[in-house]
């Protein structure tokens, strides 16, 4: 009967240990253009994840993505409920958010966000059969500087114009 007793204990915490998620914090850098992508597939458990990022003064337009996932890691809506997607500045998501969302998309970030430090708390419970989340985030760089690239294209093509005007010539 001890031994029964003992086992069942043991499921009993077993079985409590799966029914959640230890807070995970995630240090992104100093965001780029480059797409950076995490993903995180659980049981049947609620779950919560920091993400921690730097935004410079060029890259200021930021994007960023969270899709909910099925427990195989494709994209299903319905695999994870109340997918919330919280901005908030300063690293580990201290205070009040500045923004607060239920997603399942694509949020554009560039009204919020000013050079410094920043966090992302995403969190939701994953169905019985289990669920997760995938977050993407990019900086794209300033107006100004798209313009200065072009301005340095257009002066390139038309030394090169000029210079086979000079040979045939």
């Amino acid at each position: 009967m001890k031994l029964l007793k003992n086992l069942l204990v043991v499921m009993a915490a077993t079985g409590m240990v799966g029914s959640g998620h230890a807070l995970a914090q995630v240090n992104l850098g100093t965001l780029d253009p480059t797409v950076q992508t995490r993903s995180d597939l659980f049981g049947a458990v609620s779950f919560a994840d920091v993400f921690n990022f730097t935004v410079g003064a060029t890259n200021t337009n930021v994007f960023s993505s969270t899709v909910a996932l099925g427990p195989d890691g494709t994209p299903n809506a319905t695999a994870v409920t109340g997918l919330t997607y919280q901005l908030f500045s300063g690293f580990n998501a201290p205070g009040t958010p500045l923004s607060s969302v239920l997603i399942d998309s694509r949020l554009d970030l560039s009204a919020l966000l000013t050079p410094g430090d920043f966090s992302v708390r995403i969190s939701g419970a994953a169905g019985p059969a289990g669920g997760g989340f995938s977050f993407s985030t990019a900086a794209n760089p300033e107006p100004a500087e798209w313009m200065v690239l072009l301005a340095g294209l257009v002066v390139v093509g038309f030394m090169g114009r000029r210079k086979t005007r000079l040979m045939a010539g």
